[in-house]
């Protein structure tokens, strides 16, 4: 491949991971969003909003899904934050504003 080639494919290739990430902004929201309707019927019927067995679940299903390169461990982590920061919003959204 000629320097202008490689440059060209550069390109492209960061064009598609800049595009990835922006689906992967919008998924992320439409998760966000999901889960605070969730919330928002859990309250109403006055369940539990945290329940570990589900989590447990979602983070098993992403490994077994995984089919790499991205190692178990590492996308059980990325799963593991998800959850968590989506569940930070949950909390901020319910303690009163001042």
């Amino acid at each position: 491949m000629t320097e202008a080639e490689i440059e060209g494919r550069i390109r492209e290739l960061r064009e598609r991971v800049d595009d990835v990430d922006l689906a992967l902004i919008h998924t992320l929201n439409e998760r966000a969003r999901i889960v605070q309707e969730l919330v928002a019927l859990k309250g109403e019927a006055g369940v539990a909003l945290f329940d570990p067995k589900r989590e447990e679940e979602i983070l098993r299903r992403a490994v077994e899904k995984n089919d790499g390169p991205i190692y178990d461990s590492s996308m059980r982590d990325i799963f593991e934050m998800i959850l968590h920061r989506i569940r930070d919003i949950e909390i901020q959204r319910s303690e009163p504003r001042q």
